[in-house]
């Protein structure tokens, strides 16, 4: 009798550490990546992002990482003729910030692209550079230079000089264009149409990457042969790639999952080290999607929060853009 007792609890021992390596093996990444450490960091500049609880809420919040020192700031807390900045970009030389949002006090909010100068202590408040004008506006990106700023005005590729002058339509007419990025010629743009990651050169539009199966978006250009942009995989998660200008088959990131999203890139430098990405990876307890970097050298990957704390919340972060020059609020 004393027997059987001791090999049911044997038995049952068994399945439930059988259970628990399923389980690990369920919820595990499938890959082989390690926890990147603040003491192997060295970074300069500063990292702008946003966060919200959802795209449509209209509670979007513009903040700022001093890499250096790990100190953050609430970059809009104090506008008033504007709210839900999102999807931020510097300029160049690091003293303007291009962004969308609506005008404050609408009946109806209304995307419109927002430009704010650096005025020697903070971000002055924004100049709306394209409403209200009832259309959408959103995405925007300077050019290397500065001088221009491509976004989408209702799915229409669109350009205009960095004061809002000379605003051209590039795609009227054509299928809807999205999340455009000048490439660092300051004349070709990237951009994502229906699923495709696309190109306008010469005033033509062409392909780059296409799949009849998996989708792609969010392009950020790096250098002169390569991008990177977001694709989703055949299970629904996103996941980081190279994409090359020449056609050459695109790569993916080593720290990509199987088990969650992984998006919104935006390379530190010339991208040859660091990449600064969104991960809803669950060993990152803030909640929701977070702001992470990647090693992609020794791949290694951490939470931003290893800089600052409060890096993260239990909103959603996401839109990293990363400046040498950026100016960082003096408080």
């Amino acid at each position: 009798m004393t027997w059987r007792m001791q090999s049911n609890k044997i038995v049952i021992l068994l399945v439930v550490l059988l259970a628990l390596t399923f389980l690990i093996k369920a919820v595990a990444p499938a890959h082989s990546v390690k926890a990147l450490k603040n003491s192997d960091l060295r970074l300069e500049g500063v990292l702008v992002y946003h966060r919200y609880s959802d795209y449509g809420a209209w509670n979007g919040q513009l903040w700022m990482i001093e890499l250096s020192t790990g100190r953050i700031a609430h970059i809009n807390r104090d506008w008033k003729g504007m709210i839900s900045p999102i999807n931020a970009h510097f300029s160049a030389d690091g003293e303007s910030m291009v962004f969308m949002g609506s005008a404050a006090g609408l009946l109806e909010n209304d995307w419109d692209v927002f430009v704010s100068h650096w005025n020697g202590k903070n971000w002055a408040e924004p100049i709306n550079l394209t409403g209200p004008n009832g259309k959408r506006d959103e995405d925007p990106k300077f050019s290397l230079d500065g001088s221009k700023i491509v976004y989408k005005e209702d799915g229409v590729l669109t350009t205009m000089l960095a004061d809002g002058r000379d605003k051209t339509y590039l795609t009227p007419g054509e299928p809807e264009s999205s999340i455009p990025y000048f490439l660092p010629n300051g004349r070709d743009i990237i951009f994502e149409r229906h699923d495709k990651i696309m190109i306008y050169k010469n005033g033509k539009v062409s392909e780059l990457w296409n799949d009849p199966v998996l989708r792609a978006y969010y392009p950020i250009g790096v250098d002169e042969k390569k991008y990177l942009y977001t694709q989703v995989q055949a299970n629904h998660h996103d996941r980081l790639m190279w994409g090359y200008y020449d056609g050459s088959e695109s790569k993916p990131l080593s720290f990509n999952s199987t088990q969650w999203d992984t998006s919104d890139p935006f390379p530190y430098k010339d991208g040859s080290r660091y990449i600064f990405y969104v991960s809803g990876d669950f060993s990152v307890h803030e909640g929701g999607y977070n702001l992470m970097i990647a090693d992609i050298v020794r791949n290694r990957v951490a939470s931003m929060g290893i800089i600052n704390a409060q890096a993260n919340s239990d909103l959603e972060e996401l839109g990293p853009a990363w400046s040498a020059k950026g100016k960082f609020p003096i408080q």
